[in-house]
């Protein structure tokens, strides 16, 4: 295998990760790794886009360093390294990673399109097929990928990016359609999809309203009635805040619920249920701020 590393601001190029598919095909070696600083949209991704050909007896890797870190913290945190030599080196690494001078660097800006784009978002001027419409939709998936790292390093486990499967087969399909989606309603949507979670996280940042909004679907119980169903999932919220909403949403309903925080639920549940009968199953928790 060979290897290329990259650090600080220096980022990978497309020629150069050719060249080397090249000469691991003609040494005969069986894959090339790039590390470096950037961000693929998720897991198993290349940053990069190279000429498929060169793929065909060589396959390419690439690790960023947040997510070389990301591995080093979750190993620490589950104390995975039993040997004492060994924990010691792998804390000593991190504490190198961890440096400003290492040039490992994480996930720091929405890149040099943010601005210009943001402003035509908002006022229903940018189009789907603009670069920068189409650079940001790129950074807000490795902001994505960077958030599920940070997730990971929290509580211990392997957060991903939630896609569904024709989207980790075709990438660049997803990113037009990203980039159609921020034209027409000025929206960047993702997810995370965190082991043993009811459902995946949404995040979706509203460009027009300047607005963020954190997301879970959950479905009630399928037996009991409304206020049944409701009081089992405040009791799942014990300990959120009660600035979280709730959107309570009937089978077969056309349009959004009534929509109401926490706070106000722990005082009178019968406030998020608009249809009283038992066919109410459906409820949308929606963690704003």
């Amino acid at each position: 295998m060979l290897i290329e590393v990259k650090t600080g601001a220096n980022e990978l190029q497309a020629a150069q990760v050719e060249a080397y598919l090249d000469v691991a095909r003609e040494q005969g070696f069986n894959a090339v790794l790039t590390i470096s600083n950037q961000l693929a949209g998720t897991p198993g991704e290349h940053p990069l886009t190279v000429d498929k050909r060169k793929l065909r007896k060589v396959s390419l890797y690439h690790l960023s360093w947040s997510q070389i870190r990301t591995e080093a913290l979750v190993e620490q945190g589950n104390k995975a390294v039993s040997d004492p030599d060994q924990a010691w080196i792998l804390a000593e690494f991190i504490r190198y990673l961890e440096h400003p001078r290492s040039g490992a660097a994480e996930f720091e800006d929405m890149g040099a399109s943010w601005v210009a784009v943001r402003e035509a978002a908002r006022g229903g001027t940018l189009q789907p097929a603009d670069k920068g419409g189409i650079d940001v939709a790129r950074r807000y998936e490795q902001l994505m990928s960077f958030a599920a790292m940070r997730l990971s390093r929290e509580l211990g486990v392997d957060v991903r990016p939630a896609l569904s499967r024709g989207d980790m087969k075709d990438p660049d399909r997803r990113l037009q359609a990203a980039a159609a989606a921020l034209a027409e309603i000025g929206i960047l949507s993702g997810g995370l999809r965190v082991p043993n979670a009811a459902a995946p996280i949404e995040v979706t940042a509203d460009l027009r309203a300047s607005r963020i909004r954190c997301s879970m679907t959950v479905d009630a119980p399928n037996t009991g009635r409304a206020t049944t169903r409701l009081n089992w999932l405040l009791r799942q919220l014990h300990d959120s805040k009660g600035q979280v909403c709730i959107e309570a949403t009937a089978v077969r309903q056309r349009g959004k619920g009534p929509v109401r925080t926490l706070a106000e639920l722990r005082e009178t549940p019968k406030l998020a249920i608009d249809d009283p009968r038992p066919g109410a199953a459906g409820l949308h928790c929606l963690a704003i701020g």
